[in-house]
């Protein structure tokens, strides 16, 4: 606050530095006078912002014992006798004290600085004999000034808009202002010099406090207390108040100036305590937006009203998705005896004051429940409540439930408190509204995953049945092996033909017998291992084993359609995160399509390298060159059902399957086709985000 806007706000300074019959300055930090009464603009003269040091002692610099420089170094007052030059060149013997004013912050503003001349009280001592006959003169123009300073006193005194109080140095009080008697809430002045000491306005021993640092300080500024006025009426106060002294420096009294700060600090409360409510409902505003468990926002919202407000207990009911039945869902501050009552757990809409709230959705009050037409009052008032607020918590127009804040004694439910109240029970609705959403996400989730799993295990039986075929070349051809040598050894035992020559062959035979039995055995566990249905089991696992278990599958296949393998695996390839047999199935699929594509034999080239330009991920290319897929159905290949394939041939979903596999492992499927020339699936996966 600038030095003007303070003196303009604290006016009775200003009114009383005119009236001083002393003079008077304010300085500042630079040393430069900021105000100064017409006393001292009279006998010294001054120009806007001079110097105090070239006003008083006509100097370049400031003094070295300077009392202002004491003042705002220390916070403290301080005086001493100095000689000053007066505008016309005489030199004055002057009592300067210098007292310290400080903003509502407590920091000093200016130091005022109060000079009394004493020249003339040393001429009256040292020439008191040659006093004569002027004495009487001298006497009445000194009374005529006093009388035109009491003017002015008497003014600023009655016209203040603070109490001002003069008291002995005893501190009983010997004048007050109107504005005194109206803040200390009496009638007459009368009535308030009849209270004989400023003592009684005090609490306690804060008197003695304040009384101790004006007398040793000579002044206090903006003293915070509480007075008491009539009928120990209390009020909040700040006091300024400096001693004044007699002739010889004695104490002759005090001067209060009190100002009534209730109406300032009752506001100043209520602006923090909305400011407290705010971030109350801050904070649970950011646990609804930030946490989808239910139950974490209503024991954090619980507690954070808990905190603040006066009640201490509180109950929260949801209702269910019929609308039939309100749930208590979180609860604070009851007994377990009387919370697990079953009218406390449960209650039907309609059913008690609680039940009515989520019926019509207005705000209830009971501030005593003797008075109450609740049906369950009786075992309310056992549980000791006394006042409750029933809130209808609603979100979108919606009713989703009641919270019952409770206290065991009486409390105002004020306008401020309810809207507060309000306010959260509507968090709470969205809190509710934003569960239910939740839990019908999670549903369709876990539907849609578990249809996915049927879509992938459908595609699968599918491939098997592609598989057929070809397994049954895969297995026949060893059958018939084994079989074959079966026939020869029996023709041995007929003929008991067991000679040295003879049972080396049997030996090899079943060398042989044994090797082709164990190709049929492989392809039969590759098959029950690619077609059994089981969970995600995310794992480590080499990109270049499962490549080569998956066109095992369907290496007879090639062979017959006559189409050539070249396979390139870049050697060190890192591990990948994933589900070993859906990324097999993904890309047999793609195999399988760049097969069926090639009906006339080809080159099918399959590749596993790492992406270029991007370490984070690998790349698994499979390239045909086949009939190709055409620009017009590029953009539907991925979606369910789309097939391009003869009737009969199949049904849509393989490539759907690749798509939501590979997407479910972070990673990405592109193509590119030109119809006639062939078509190649890039397959992107992520190494290092698992």
């Amino acid at each position: 606050m600038k030095n003007e806007e303070f003196l303009q706000e604290h006016k009775y300074y200003r009114a009383l530095i005119q009236s001083a019959t002393d003079y008077v300055v304010a300085v500042n930090r630079k040393y430069q006078v900021i105000m100064a009464n017409e006393l001292f603009k009279n006998e010294f003269g001054m120009q806007p912002n001079d110097y105090c040091y070239k006003v008083w002692k006509k100097k370049d610099r400031k003094c070295e014992e300077c009392l202002v420089e004491k003042t705002f170094r220390d916070g403290w007052g301080h005086w001493n006798v100095e000689n000053v030059t007066m505008k016309d060149g005489r030199v004055a013997n002057m009592l300067i004290k210098a007292i310290p004013v400080k903003n509502e912050h407590g920091e000093i503003i200016y130091v005022v600085e109060r000079a009394t001349d004493i020249t003339e009280k040393q001429h009256l001592q040292e020439g008191i004999v040659k006093l004569t006959g002027n004495l009487e003169e001298m006497l009445a123009d000194r009374l005529e000034g006093l009388q035109k300073s009491e003017e002015k006193y008497r003014t600023i005194f009655e016209r203040s808009r603070d109490a001002i109080i003069l008291t002995d140095p005893k501190g009983r009080i010997i004048e007050v202002n109107q504005a005194g008697v109206e803040i200390l809430g009496y009638k007459t002045q009368k009535e308030v010099l009849a209270l004989e000491s400023i003592i009684k306005l005090f609490e306690n021993q804060v008197f003695a406090e304040f009384q101790k640092e004006v007398s040793e300080e000579g002044f206090v500024v903006e003293f915070e207390t509480h007075l008491i006025g009539k009928n120990d009426h209390r009020f909040d106060a700040l006091i300024t108040s400096n001693v004044t002294v007699d002739t010889d420096g004695e104490i002759a009294g005090y001067v209060l100036i009190i100002r009534d700060i209730t109406e300032r600090k009752t506001a100043q409360l209520k602006i923090e305590k909305r400011n407290i409510r705010l971030g109350i409902l801050n904070a649970i505003a950011k646990t609804v937006s930030s946490s989808l468990n239910f139950e974490e926002v209503l024991t954090r919202t619980i507690d954070e009203i808990l905190e603040v407000l006066e009640a201490d207990s509180i109950r929260i009911y949801r209702l269910d998705d019929k609308k039939e039945l309100l749930e208590l869902v979180a609860h604070n501050g009851l007994s377990t005896q009387f919370i697990s009552k079953p009218f406390m757990q449960y209650r039907n809409p309609g059913d008690g004051l609680l039940g009515q709230t989520v019926i019509d959705g207005e705000t209830r009050l009971v501030d005593n429940f003797l008075r109450s037409e609740d049906p369950y009052v009786d075992s309310i008032i056992e549980a000791g409540l006394h006042s409750t607020a029933y809130i209808p918590l609603s979100t979108k127009g919606e009713l989703m439930g009641v919270m019952c804040v409770s206290s065991h004694y009486p409390i105002e439910f004020a306008a401020g408190y309810l809207e507060f109240l309000t306010a959260i029970g509507n968090q709470i609705g969205v809190a509710m509204d934003n569960a239910n959403l939740y839990e019908n996400v999670k549903t369709a989730y876990e539907d849609l995953k578990e249809a996915q799993e049927q879509i992938i295990q459908t595609e699968k039986l599918a491939s098997l049945g592609k598989l057929a075929a070809t397994i049954a070349h895969e297995i026949n051809n060893p059958l018939a092996v084994v079989l074959t040598y079966i026939r020869l050894m029996r023709k041995l035992m007929d003929r008991n033909d067991f000679s040295p020559e003879r049972l080396e062959d049997i030996s090899r035979y079943l060398v042989t017998m044994d090797s082709e039995t164990s190709k049929c055995g492989e392809v039969v566990k590759n098959l029950l291992a690619f077609s059994r249905q089981s969970k995600i089991a995310m794992a480590k696992n080499s990109i270049e084993n499962i490549l080569d278990r998956t066109l095992a599958l369907i290496a007879h296949d090639l062979e017959i359609k006559g189409i050539q393998l070249n396979k390139t695996i870049e050697p060190d390839l890192p591990e990948v995160t994933c589900d070993f047999k859906q990324i097999q199935q993904a890309l047999l699929n793609l195999v399988y399509n760049a097969s069926d594509a090639m009906q006339d034999g080809g080159i099918l080239t399959v590749k596993a390298n790492k992406k270029d330009g991007d370490e984070r991920f690998l790349d698994v290319i499979i390239s045909d060159i086949g009939c190709g897929i055409a620009e017009k159905d590029k953009e539907k290949i991925f979606d369910p059902f789309f097939t391009t394939k003869e009737e009969g041939k199949g049904v849509g979903l393989g490539l759907s399957v690749v798509y939501g596999i590979i997407t479910r492992h972070n990673g990405k499927v592109e193509v590119e086709s030109e119809t006639g020339k062939g078509s190649t699936f890039k397959v992107s996966l992520p190494f290092d985000e698992w």
